[in-house]
């Protein structure tokens, strides 16, 4: 398997990026288009790799971050959803906002998406709803927040559906600007109504 790629920036278009190898090749890679303005400051590029093959072509996709390349495999995985609609998924949304919308069954948030229906947007839910972990490197504050307040709301006996609901209410409300006390307050107060 070829897991990740180093060379010179040939070249570059939005989702797509050329890369020149030290041995001379320049191979096309594509890219989430959120991509695009990072890559394009740099000379030198790395990027994490996944190579699928698809009728006649082999087609590379590369990443900047490991766990975009992890989601990325995660959901080419799922029938109905190939590396196009995969890449036009992790284009749209950071994978901390993707994952709450998994999360809380936002299938409508999903859906927005290009190429994605309904019933697609409620595959990738139930196919990836409570089954993804990232590397402890991986995983954002906002992510380790939100497993927090989840865990000890369900621990003090609030229904999973509800503690979601909430907590990523919560969440985008605040965006990362309190402590984990005060959000566990915060939440607490809108759950108990």
């Amino acid at each position: 398997m070829l897991s990740a790629i180093k060379g010179k920036l040939f070249d570059i278009d939005p989702g797509e990026v050329y890369i020149e190898t030290p041995g001379g090749m320049i191979l096309k890679v594509l890219c989430p288009v959120s991509s695009y303005s990072e890559i394009k400051k740099s000379k030198d590029i790395f990027l994490y790799t996944t190579l699928k093959h698809k009728d006649e072509d082999l087609i590379l996709y590369g990443f900047l971050k490991k766990k975009e390349r992890y989601f990325f495999e995660k959901l080419i995985k799922i029938s109905g959803v190939g590396g196009k609609t995969a890449i036009s998924i992790i284009s749209s949304f950071s994978i901390d906002e993707i994952m709450i919308a998994i999360d809380s069954s936002d299938a409508v948030k999903i859906s927005s998406v290009p190429g994605i229906g309904k019933k697609t947007a409620q595959r990738i839910i139930l196919e990836l709803s409570g089954k993804i972990i990232f590397a402890e490197e991986d995983v954002t504050d906002s992510v380790k927040i939100k497993d927090d307040l989840m865990s000890g709301l369900v621990n003090l006996g609030y229904p999973v559906k509800n503690v979601k609901k909430v907590v990523s209410e919560i969440l985008k409300d605040y965006d990362d600007k309190i402590s984990f006390e005060d959000y566990f307050k915060k939440v607490l107060k809108k759950i108990s109504r």
